[in-house]
């Protein structure tokens, strides 16, 4: 849902691929319909990749505080083999088998321009988070990406308004959440709640290429047990 401001719909629909190749790096947004990101890449590159990373500098801490039988990480282990059959299916019903969901286990800062690099992507797109964390990692990531002359693209996804979308008549941020709301209320309007229609264009989800590992860490592999 939330098409992003600026962002018209119509006019997207009716675009040419502008690059040969892109990436999708999956984060808090596991999942393949009304996904922001993903329809941007499909939208605006003629084969599209997906990843995801299991970032050893979120897991590596809980291991060493003795949190191998972690149900957060047992959770997104298990719902990354879901995201997985959904891409493949997704592949599937537009005639393109070996359609798959990349996860590595090392470091989004690394990974992330190494893979991009391995695959020969103009782009990648990703959707906003505004952790203090994702937003350094972020900032790194699109540095290494800008060395290599790929382009990172954020975008608004799992809210319908965020960041300075909904501001005080002075432009400041609301302190108290009844003007908040009503003001949150007045701006919505059925465009804010469309749903970004992924499967209509997903006949560019692109077979990854030989070479390129398929499978899904286990959470014996990254130093974890089932909780």
């Amino acid at each position: 849902m939330r098409f992003n401001a600026g962002f018209d719909p119509l006019l997207l629909s009716s675009m040419t691929p502008s690059l040969d190749s892109a990436l999708v790096w999956f984060r808090r947004d596991l999942r393949c319909d009304d996904h922001a990101a993903l329809y941007h890449a499909l939208r605006a590159a003629r084969r599209v990749w997906c990843v995801f990373i299991l970032d050893r500098d979120i897991l590596d801490p809980l291991i060493e505080r003795g949190l191998q039988a972690d149900r957060r990480v047992e959770f997104i282990v298990d719902t990354l083999a879901e995201l997985n059959k959904e891409l493949a299916a997704l592949g599937v019903s537009h005639g393109h088998q070996g359609v798959a969901l990349v996860v590595r286990h090392g470091r989004a800062r690394d990974d992330i321009p190494a893979l991009a690099q391995r695959l020969g992507v103009q782009a990648v797109y990703a959707s906003h988070d505004d952790d203090p964390y994702a937003l350094a990692r972020d900032a790194k990531v699109r540095g290494a990406l800008a060395d290599a002359g790929i382009a990172l693209h954020t975008s608004k996804d799992h809210v319908i308004f965020e960041r300075s979308e909904v501001l005080t008549a002075t432009g400041q941020p609301y302190g108290v959440f009844t003007p908040y709301k009503t003001a949150w209320l007045k701006k919505l309007d059925a465009f804010y709640a469309k749903a970004y229609p992924v499967a209509a264009h997903a006949v560019r989800l692109a077979p990854l290429p030989a070479g390129v590992d398929k499978a899904i860490p286990s959470l014996e592999s990254m130093g974890f047990k089932p909780s």
